[in-house]
C-alpha cells in the first residue's frame, strides 16, 4: 500500500480548515480555543484513502504569521501542497511567504486551490487566479492545476479530489529501509495507562511494535510499545504516513518537541553544518559571516551563525555554500532542506540543503572546499559518496558510517564502494574500511619523501627503521589506532615502491654501495663478532674502539640487514650463526621435554646468565617463546 502526505498553505482565514473538512468530513482544528478564534494555530491532521488504496494523511497549518513555526513544522516532509487563495481577497503576505517557504523545502507537486469561489463572480475569478499565477511564476507551482471550490456549497470538491487521486500516481514510492528509520517529533504527550506518545510524519523507512528507538539529538533509547496510524492501531508504520509512537522506558520530559525519533546509530547529532544556502528574491535583509539566524527543519528551531564560504556577502536572490555554527547539537542529515529567518525582526529570509552534516571547520577562501560542495550538491549518489570517502579518509570510518553520513542505506554504500574500488578509485583494507586512492597516493608520496630524506642522511644505512617510518607516518597523516597504521604500512609495501626487510623500509631498488675502507671495516667486525659468539660486545663498548664512531655504527645496521648480525637487543647485536644455532637447541629441547630453562641454555652455550638471558628475552621478542613459570614453552 502506497503512502502520501498532503498539506496545506495560504493566508490566514483563506479556507485551508474549511477545505479539508469538506474533502474529508474531519475538522483538523482539535483545540478550544482555535474553535472560538476560527483560525488554526496548531498542526491539524486528517485522512482519505484514494480509489486505488493509497492511504493520504492530510496536513492543515496555520496561515497566521504568528505561527509560522507551526506551519514549517508540518509543511516539511510533505508529497503534494494544496496552496489555498481566498476568491475574496487574493494573494496575501502569507500566501507569498507559505509559497517562499515550500520552494525552498524543495516541494515539487501542488494544487492551486481558490477558495470560497460561491462569494465571487467569474470575472473577479479570473483576475485572481491570474494573480496567484503571477506569484507563482517560476515556481514548482508555475503550471500547477487550479481548481474553484466553495467548501460551503461543495462546488469544485469532487473535481479537487480527482485532481489529487490522479497527481499521487506520478509520485515516486518513498524508501521504507528500516535502517532510514526517522520521524521528526511535532507532538509530544501522555496517555493515562500507556505513558509516552509522540507523533510526527514518518519521513523515511519504517517503524515495527516492539522495535528499539533512539531519540535525537540525545542518544537516549526507548522501545515502541504501540503504534497508531489515523488512528488505527497497527503493527508496522511505514514512510509517508502520520504516526502516533507509544514509547516506554522513557519519560514525556526526556523528549522535545523538534527531537528526532529514529534508527538506532542512523543520525550523528552535531553544532556544525555545511550548506548550501539561498537568499530569497524578494528580501529586504542581506547575510554577511557572523550573522545569526533562526534555522528550522523539521519540528525544529534554533539558532545558529552563519559563516559564508567564498563570498564575503550574500544579497537577495543570491546563492553561496556556508557553514552554520549552532550552540546546540541539531539532528539532521546531508540532502535534507531548511528554513533561516532573520533574527529580528523574525521574517523568511531564505534556506537551502544540508551538504554534510558532520563536517570539520573550513578556511573561508579554501578552493578545495568549495569544488567539493559542488560535488556533494551535484546529486549523483556516486559522486557524493566518492567525495565523502575523500574527506574522511584520515577519520578510518566504516561503511556504515560513511553510509550514515551522505543518508545512504549501508547497502547501497558498499555496492557503490566495491565500484569505485574496482575502477581504481579506492582501496579495501583488511578491516573493511575504504581508503581514497588520492589519500594512499598522498600517504606513499609522504613516506617516499621521509625514506628518501633518510636515505640521503644515512647512506650506509639500507633503510630506515620501521619504527622511525610508522611514527612520522603516524603523525603525518594523524593515524591513532595501531592497526590502521599497520594496515596502511602493509598498503604501501604491497603498491611495489617501498621495499622491507626483517627491521628496516627502503625505497624500491635501494643498495647500498661501500667504499674499499667500509668493506674493510665490515670484515674486521665480522670477525670480532663471530669470534665473540655467545658472548657479544654492547654496541657502545664497541664504537669505544673506533674513531668514525657514525660510519660503524651505520654499517652493523647494514649487517643486519644483510643477515650478517642480528640484533638481538636495543644495547647491541649477535653473530646470525650464534644465534640460529641457540634457537636450533631451544626449540629442539622444548620439543623433546616441552619446556625449557634458563640455566639449560646458559650450560648449552658455556657462557653466563646474563647472555643466556639476553637469547630468551629475543626468542620471547620475536614470539619463538614465552615464559610460563621458570620455564620458556613456544608461543
Amino acid at each position: 500500500m502506497r503512502n502520501v502526505i498532503i498539506g496545506t498553505a495560504g493566508h490566514v482565514d483563506h479556507g485551508k480548515t474549511c477545505l479539508i473538512q469538506a474533502l474529508t468530513g474531519k475538522n483538523t482544528d482539535r483545540l478550544k480555543e482555535e474553535q472560538q478564534r476560527g483560525i488554526t494555530i496548531e498542526l491539524g491532521f486528517a485522512d482519505m484513502t484514494a480509489p486505488d488504496g493509497t492511504d493520504i494523511g492530510i496536513i492543515d497549518v496555520p496561515g497566521h504569521e504568528k505561527f509560522i513555526r507551526n506551519m514549517l513544522a508540518g509543511i516539511g516532509g510533505i508529497d503534494i501542497v494544496l496552496l489555498v487563495v481566498a476568491a475574496d481577497e487574493g494573494v496575501m503576505p502569507q500566501t507569498v511567504e507559505h509559497l517562499d517557504i515550500m520552494r525552498l523545502l524543495d516541494i515539487k507537486r501542488g494544487i492551486i486551490v481558490i477558495t470560497k469561489a460561491d462569494l465571487a463572480d467569474e470575472d473577479w475569478l479570473e483576475l485572481v487566479e491570474d494573480d496567484i499565477r503571477t506569484a507563482c511564476a517560476g515556481s514548482f507551482l508555475e503550471n500547477a492545476p487550479a481548481v474553484r471550490v466553495s467548501s460551503y456549497t461543495g462546488q469544485g470538491i469532487e473535481e479537487l479530489r480527482s485532481m489529487i487521486f490522479d497527481m499521487i500516481k506520478t509520485l515516486e514510492d518513498r524508501n521504507t529501509d528500516p535502517g532510514l528509520l526517522r520521524i521528526p517529533v511535532d507532538r509530544v504527550f501522555t496517555i493515562a495507562g500507556f505513558g509516552t506518545v509522540i507523533t510526527g510524519t514518518l519521513t523515511q523507512g519504517q517503524i515495527r511494535q516492539g522495535q528499539e528507538v533512539m531519540i535525537y539529538p540525545s542518544g537516549i533509547t526507548a522501545r515502541v510499545r504501540n503504534l497508531q496510524v489515523h488512528n488505527n492501531m497497527v503493527e508496522t508504520a511505514y514512510a509517508g504516513q502520520r504516526t502516533a509512537v507509544n514509547l516506554t522506558g522513557i519519560k514525556k520530559e526526556e523528549i522535545n518537541r523538534g527531537d528526532v525519533v529514529a534508527a538506532k546509530n542512523s543520525i550523528t547529532p552535531g553544532k556544525l553544518l555545511d550548506v548550501r544556502l539561498d537568499l530569497l528574491a524578494d528580501s529586504n535583509r542581506t547575510i554577511k559571516s557572523g550573522d545569526r539566524v533562526h534555522f528550522y527543519y523539521g519540528a525544529s528551531e534554533t539558532l545558529c551563525k552563519v559563516s559564508l564560504l567564498g563570498v564575503e556577502l550574500l544579497g537577495p536572490g543570491e546563492t553561496c555554500y556556508a557553514q552554520l555554527f549552532f550552540d546546540e547539537d541539531v539532528s539532521i542529515k546531508k540532502g535534507d532542506h531548511y528554513v533561516i529567518r532573520y533574527y529580528s525582526p523574525v521574517e523568511t529570509i531564505g534556506g537551502g540543503i544540508v551538504l554534510d552534516a558532520s563536517p570539520r571547520k573550513h578556511r573561508k577562501k579554501d578552493t578545495g572546499v568549495i569544488e567539493a560542495l559542488r560535488i556533494r550538491e551535484s546529486g549523483d549518489e556516486t559522486a557524493v559518496l566518492e567525495q565523502a570517502l575523500k574527506d574522511s579518509c584520515r577519520d578510518y570510518i566504516s561503511t556504515a558510517q560513511l553510509a550514515k553520513q551522505v543518508g545512504m542505506s549501508e547497502q547501497d554504500a558498499s555496492e557503490k564502494l566495491a565500484r569505485i574500488e574496482a575502477e581504481g578509485r579506492a582501496v579495501k583494507l583488511p578491516n573493511g574500511v575504504y581508503l581514497h586512492i588520492d589519500y594512499v597516493n598522498n600517504a606513499e608520496n609522504t613516506a617516499i619523501e621521509m625514506i628518501s630524506e633518510y636515505h640521503q642522511s644515512n647512506a650506509l644505512l639500507p633503510g630506515m627503521p620501521k619504527e622511525e617510518l610508522r611514527n612520522k607516518l603516524a603523525s603525518s597523516l594523524r593515524i591513532t589506532d595501531g592497526r590502521n597504521l599497520e594496515y596502511i604500512m602493509d598498503l604501501l609495501i604491497r603498491r611495489g615502491k617501498l621495499e622491507a626487510g626483517p627491521n628496516l623500509i627502503r625505497s624500491a631498488g635501494f643498495k647500498v654501495t661501500y667504499t674499499p675502507e667500509q668493506q674493510k671495516l665490515i670484515e674486521r667486525l665480522s670477525e670480532t663478532y663471530e669470534k665473540a659468539g655467545f658472548e657479544p660486545p654492547e654496541t657502545e663498548e664497541l664504537l669505544s674502539g673506533y674513531k668514525d664512531m657514525n660510519t660503524v655504527r651505520q654499517l652493523l645496521y647494514s649487517m643486519a640487514e644483510e643477515g650478517i648480525l642480528t640484533r638481538i637487543s636495543a644495547a647491541g647485536f649477535i653473530w646470525t650463526p650464534s644465534i640460529n644455532e641457540a634457537i636450533d637447541y631451544i626449540k629442539k629441547t622444548i620439543a623433546e621435554t616441552g619446556s625449557v630453562t634458563l640455566a639449560q641454555v646458559r650450560d648449552r652455550m658455556s657462557t653466563s646468565r646474563k647472555y643466556a638471558l639476553a637469547v630468551l628475552e629475543y626468542c620471547d621478542a620475536v614470539k619463538l617463546t614465552r615464559l610460563v613459570g621458570d620455564s620458556r614453552v613456544l608461543y
